[in-house]
């Protein structure tokens, strides 16, 4: 009868492609995602970075600098702001490396918070408050879309 197959002639090659493709799909997407979490990572260690970084000159050069519009001139509550920000996104960004499960959900979150502070500076900083959010919300895509499997640990 045309149309219908005997469950014995299937073509061995055609299965064996498709058990191929299969797998090779499965994998790339492992990577893909693989990716996107190393991506995470490093964007959050680069921001943790920039952030100690910001908030040890601010605490440096408080006294010098007292003529921006920041916290009624007190540059200093945002140098501490700004380390300790950068201190945990540090952390969340060799948390991210390691597979740690508590740093992907400390990482979403810290991305979120960093979004509202980027957004916060766009008055002073339009360019680089922009990019910032941008990135930081493309590290909350990376995050909440890693799967499972790649947490090791708790």
């Amino acid at each position: 009868m045309p149309g219908r197959r005997r469950s014995g002639s299937a073509n061995p090659f055609q299965t064996r492609r498709t058990k191929v493709s299969a797998m090779l799909d499965k994998s790339l997407s492992h990577w893909d995602q693989a990716g996107w979490a190393t991506y995470a990572a490093i964007m959050l260690f680069g921001g943790g970075l920039v952030g100690v970084v910001n908030g040890v000159w601010a605490l440096r050069y408080h006294d010098r600098l007292a003529d921006l519009v920041l916290a009624e001139k007190n540059i200093a509550v945002w140098g501490w702001i700004s380390l300790i920000g950068g201190i945990l996104l540090l952390a969340a960004g060799i948390g991210v490396f390691r597979g740690k499960r508590w740093a992907r959900w400390t990482g979403i979150a810290l991305a979120v918070l960093t979004i509202v502070w980027n957004v916060g500076w766009a008055e002073i900083q339009p360019a680089q408050s922009i990019i910032g959010a941008f990135l930081f919300a493309s590290v909350v895509y990376a995050l909440a879309t890693t799967p499972v499997n790649l947490d090791t640990g708790p």
